[in-house]
C-alpha cells in the first residue's frame, strides 16, 4: 500500500468513528456563596460563611477500588469574594493514622493531600491544579489534555492544622492565579480530590474513572461566581545572585555579580505576557552528561524554570526543544582548527548567553489558544592568544540569534482540536536560517472513547543560494479509554526532515507502520488491586532506497498487588534480521543487526513504608554467539524521619562484544575507502546517584544530589562494512603510530548540587547553592572501578557556590494595600 492510500485508509476510518454515539453520566454540581466576611488563612474554618456554604462530600475512589466510596468521610465548602475564591476541606481520619512526611514545594513526597482542579472556561483542555498535604506543602500543576505540566507555577495562600479525628486544609486561591472569561456569571469545571497514603487511596467528589482519558474531561461543575472582574495580573519577580568559583583546571577563581528581572503581566482576562530580562540560571542542576557513541544527540531535560512553566502550547505538534537557546555555539570547536602556530585558545564558551525571552500565551472566549515565544542571544566568541606576541583575537563560535514560536490551537466539541504552529530561526550574517511549520487534527468522539488524530510538518532551511524542503506526517486512529485499548499509526519522514534548530527529531527518511493492543482491569481481583497488559507491533521501511529496516514486537505486563507492591515484565523480539540505516552514519548505508530477544522486568515495594526498594533489569541475547548485554537498577528508599529522606540509585549495563560505528576518541568516524569501519567492542557502564533531603518545614529545607557516571569502551576488532550492512575484513588497525589506541575510551562525570531554599514569602525565596564538578575522558579502559575511583580523586574539581535572591512583587496586592484608608 502506498503512503497516500495508508493516509486516506486512516483518515477515512477516523471520519467513520467520529459518528460513533457515546454517552455518559451526569457531573455533581456545586454552587458557591459570595462573601464580605474577612477571612484568615490559619486552618481553622472559624468564620461564620464556612457555616452556610454548600458541602461537597461522598468522595468516590479512582483508586485502589474505582467507583466504591471513599473509606473516610471529607467535606468541602467553597465562598469567594472580589479578589479570591476561598476553600476549607474537612478530611476526617485518625491524627495516628495520618501521613505528615514533610518535603519540597511541588512534592506531595509521602505525605496525605488534599487538591483542587479549575477549569475556568468549561472546555475541557486545561486544568488549574492547587494542592496542599497534610505537612502544610503547596503544591500546583497544570492539567492538560495529554498530561499534566509540574512546572506551571502560581502564588496562593494555604494552611492546614491537624486535630485527633481529621485534618483541616484552607486555601486562598487569588483570582489573578487563574484565567478565565469575562462573563458576568461563570460556569467553571471544578473537582476535589484526596489521597490517603497509608492505603494508596486517591477519591474525587466528582467520579474520575481511570478508564476514560484524563481528569480534566471528568469534572464537576461550579456555579455561583457572579460579577467577578479579572483583576489587573502585573508582578515582577527582580533577582540578584553573586557567584564565587573555583576551575579545577586552571586552578583560577573568579567572582560574578548579576541582576535581573522576570515579569508577568496580564494583557486581558485572558492572556499573558512573561519576560525574562538578562536571566541567571546557574543554580541549575548539572546535566545527566554521559558517553555517547550513538548516531544521536544527547537529548537533555529542560531544568531552566522560564521555559518549563507555562509552555503547554509552545509543546503542540513537539517542535519545540528549548535546550536550543543559549545551548551550544554552532562553531564551537572550528576555532581549533584555524589556529597559527604559535595561537593558542584561551577561552571559549560552551553556551551561547541568553539576552532576553519573552512569552505570550492564552486562549479567547471561543476556544482560539494563540501563542507566541521570541528568545534571542547574542554572537558568542573564543578568545585565540598568539604565545609570541601576547595579542588576542576573537573567533565567532555564534552569530546573535533569534528563535521565535507563534501558535494557533482551535478547541473544538469534545475536547477535540486543531493546531498550526511556525518556529523560525534567524541567524546574524552569513549562515543558515531555519523555518517549520506544522499543521495537526485531533478529534475525539462525544466522550472522548475515541480519537482520530494526524499531523504534516514542513521544514526548510535556508543557505545563502539554496533551500532545503522536507517533511514529516503521522496520522493514527485509537480507543483511548476503557478496559480494551487499541491504535493504528502510520508516519513517514524525507531524508532532508530537519526541526532541529528548535526541535530534536532524528529518525528521517523512515516510514513507520506500528499497532497497539492494551486490556487493563481497575477492579480489584485475586492478589491484585490493578493490572495491565500489553502487545505491539512496529514495521519500518526505509525510504531512500526503498527497502525493508525493522520490525520488532513488543510485550508487557504487570500490575499492583494488594500490599501496593508494584511488579512487571516485558520482552522484545526482532525475529528475523533487520536493517539500521543510522549507525554507519553514511546516506543509504545500513547494518545489518542480528535476530535479538530482550526480557526484562521490575519490582518497585510499598513506598510508604521507612524503608522501600526498587529493582529492574533486563537481558539482551543475540544470535551472534558470545553477544549479549545486560543491565541493572537497584534503588534502595529510607525514610528516617519526617524530615529526612534519602534514595540511593545503582545503575550497571555491560554490553559484551556489542558492534557499531568505530567511534574516535574525537567522535570521528574513520572509512577504509568508501565504506565505515565498524568495531567489535565491550562496553560497562555505571551509575551511582544519592539523593537526599533534609526539610525543616514547609517553606525551609536542604537538598543534596551527588552523582558519578562512568562508561568505557574497550575495542577488541575492525572490521569494513560493505554496501550490504555485512563485516569484510580491514587494514584498519585503530592504533597510531605509537600503538595508542584511537577509540578506546573511558568518561567520569562527577556532579554535586547542594542547595538551601527558603521561602520567606509567597513567590519569594532566598537560595543558597553549592555546585562541585569533574568531568574526564581518558584512553585507559583497563582499570576497574575502585582504581578509577582513586585516579578520579586525584582531578581538581571545579567548585561554585551561589546566593541568589528572588522577590515576588504583585502589583494589585501592593494597589489594594496603599489605596486602604487608615
Amino acid at each position: 500500500m502506498s503512503s497516500l492510500a495508508d493516509m486516506r485508509a486512516l483518515v477515512t476510518i477516523g471520519l467513520f468513528i467520529l459518528l460513533h454515539p457515546v454517552f455518559g453520566e451526569d457531573r455533581k454540581s456545586i454552587y458557591s456563596d459570595r462573601t464580605a466576611e474577612k477571612i484568615s488563612i490559619d486552618g481553622v474554618l472559624s468564620e461564620q460563611c464556612w457555616q452556610q456554604a454548600e458541602i461537597a462530600t461522598d468522595f468516590i475512589q479512582n483508586s485502589p477500588v474505582a467507583g466504591a466510596p471513599s473509606t473516610r468521610r471529607t467535606e468541602v465548602r467553597m465562598v469567594y469574594d472580589d479578589q479570591a475564591i476561598y476553600i476549607g476541606a474537612t478530611l476526617f481520619d485518625s491524627k495516628d493514622s495520618m501521613t505528615r512526611t514533610l518535603s519540597q514545594r511541588d512534592d506531595v513526597g509521602n505525605a496525605d493531600w488534599f487538591g483542587v482542579v479549575f477549569d475556568s472556561y468549561n472546555a475541557g483542555t486545561i486544568g488549574f491544579s492547587f494542592i496542599v498535604t497534610s505537612a502544610g506543602v503547596q503544591v500546583d500543576e497544570l492539567h492538560k489534555v495529554d498530561g499534566i505540566d509540574g512546572n506551571w507555577n502560581a502564588v496562593w495562600q494555604s494552611s492546614i492544622s491537624v486535630h485527633d479525628d481529621r485534618w483541616i486544609a484552607e486555601l486562598k486561591i487569588p483570582f489573578s492565579a487563574l484565567r478565565f472569561p469575562k462573563e458576568s456569571e461563570q460556569l467553571w469545571g471544578i473537582n476535589f480530590s484526596r489521597n490517603i497514603r497509608r492505603n494508596r487511596e486517591e477519591s474525587y467528589w466528582n467520579f474520575y474513572d481511570p478508564q476514560g482519558i484524563n481528569l480534566i474531561s471528568q469534572l464537576g461543575q461550579l456555579h455561583g461566581i457572579k460579577e467577578v472582574d479579572s483583576p489587573v495580573r502585573l508582578s515582577f519577580y527582580p533577582y540578584i545572585s553573586g557567584y564565587i568559583q573555583n576551575n579545577g583546571e586552571t586552578g583560577n577563581t573568579s567572582y560574578t555579580a548579576n541582576g535581573g528581572m522576570d515579569v508577568k503581566y496580564g494583557l486581558n482576562e485572558s492572556f499573558t505576557l512573561d519576560m525574562t530580562l538578562i536571566p541567571d540560571f546557574g543554580q541549575v542542576q548539572f546535566d545527566n552528561q554521559v558517553l555517547n557513541l550513538s548516531p544521536f544527540e544527547v537529548r537533555y531535560n529542560e531544568r531552566r524554570q522560564f521555559f518549563t512553566e507555562g509552555t503547554e502550547l509552545f509543546n503542540k505538534g513537539d517542535l519545540f526543544y528549548s535546550r536550543r537557546i543559549g545551548g551550544e555555539p554552532m562553531y564551537l570547536y572550528d576555532v581549533y582548527s584555524d589556529l597559527d602556530s604559535t595561537e593558542e585558545v584561551t577561552s571559549n564558551p560552551s553556551a551561547n548567553r541568553l539576552l532576553n525571552a519573552t512569552k505570550l500565551s492564552g486562549r479567547t472566549n471561543r476556544g482560539l489558544g494563540i501563542g507566541f515565544f521570541n528568545a534571542v542571544t547574542g554572537n558568542t566568541y573564543a578568545t585565540v592568544r598568539d604565545s609570541v606576541t601576547g595579542e588576542t583575537r576573537r573567533y565567532l563560535t555564534n552569530p546573535m540569534t533569534n528563535y521565535n514560536v507563534l501558535v494557533f490551537d482551535q478547541n473544538l466539541k469534545n475536547n477535540s482540536s486543531i493546531t498550526l504552529v511556525n518556529t523560525s530561526v534567524l541567524r546574524n550574517g552569513h549562515t543558515y536560517d531555519a523555518n517549520v511549520t506544522s499543521g495537526a487534527f485531533k478529534l475525539f468522539t462525544k466522550e472522548q472513547k475515541y480519537q482520530a488524530y494526524g499531523q504534516f510538518n514542513q521544514s526548510q532551511l535556508y543557505f545563502k543560494d539554496s533551500a532545503d524542503l522536507g517533511h514529516f506526517a503521522i496520522f493514527g486512529i485509537e480507543k483511548s479509554t476503557g478496559q480494551f485499548l487499541w491504535n493504528l499509526q502510520y508516519d513517514e519522514s524525507s531524508r532532508n526532515y530537519n526541526p532541529n534548530d528548535l526541535g530534536y527529531f532524528f529518525l528521517t527518511n523512515q516510514r513507520n507502520l506500528n499497532g497497539y493492543l492494551g486490556y487493563n482491569i481497575y477492579e480489584p481481583f485475586w492478589k491484585l488491586y490493578r493490572f495491565w497488559s500489553s502487545l505491539s507491533v512496529n514495521y519500518s521501511r526505509n525510504r531512500i532506497p526503498e527497502a525493508f529496516a525493522n520490525f520488532v514486537i513488543v510485550a508487557e505486563c504487570g500490575g499492583t498487588f494488594k500490599n501496593f507492591m508494584t511488579a512487571g515484565m516485558w520482552s522484545q523480539i526482532e525475529p528475523v534480521i533487520t536493517y539500521d540505516y543510522f549507525e554507519p552514519r553514511v546516506a543509504g548505508r545500513a547494518y545489518e543487526y542480528p535476530r535479538n530477544i530482550r526480557i526484562g522486568g521490575f519490582i518497585s515495594s510499598n513506598y510508604s513504608k521507612p524503608f522501600s526498594l526498587d529493582v529492574d533489569a533486563a537481558f539482551f541475547r543475540f544470535d551472534d554467539i558470545g553477544r549479549y548485554l545486560y543491565n541493572m537498577t537497584v534503588s534502595p528508599r529510607f525514610r528516617f524521619s519526617d524530615k529526612f529522606f534519602m534514595v540511593f540509585t545503582n545503575y550497571i549495563n555491560y554490553a559484551q562484544n556489542e558492534e557499531g560505528a568505530a567511534v574516535t576518541n574525537n567522535f570521528d568516524i574513520p572509512f577504509d575507502g568508501e565504506d565505515p569501519v565498524f568495531a567489535i567492542r565491550d562496553r560497562f557502564t555505571t551509575e551511582n546517584t544519592i539523593e537526599a533531603s533534609y526539610i525543616f518545614n514547609n517553606k525551609m529545607g536542604i537538598t543534596f544530589r551527588l552523582r558519578h557516571y562512568w562508561s568505557k569502551a574497550d575495542y577488541d576488532a575492525f572490521y569494513r562494512l560493505d554496501a550490504d550492512g555485512k563485516f569484510q575484513p580491514t587494514t584498519y588497525t585503530g592504533m597510531t603510530a605509537d600503538s595508542v589506541s584511537l577509540h578506546n575510551n573511558s568518561f567520569n562525570a562527577f556532579t554535586i548540587d547542594m542547595a538551601y531554599r527558603w521561602v520567606f514569602a509567597p513567590g519569594s525565596e532566598l537560595s543558597l547553592v553549592w555546585k562541585n564538578s569533574i568531568f574526564s575522558f581518558s584512553e585507559e579502559t583497563q582499570k576497574n572501578y575502585f582504581q578509577n575511583i582513586q585516579d578520579l580523586s586525584t582531578i581538581p574539581a571545579t567548585n561554585s557556590i551561589s546566593l541568589k535572591l528572588l522577590y515576588y512583587i504583585d502589583y494589585w496586592t501592593l494597589r489594594q494595600k496603599f489605596s486602604r484608608k487608615p
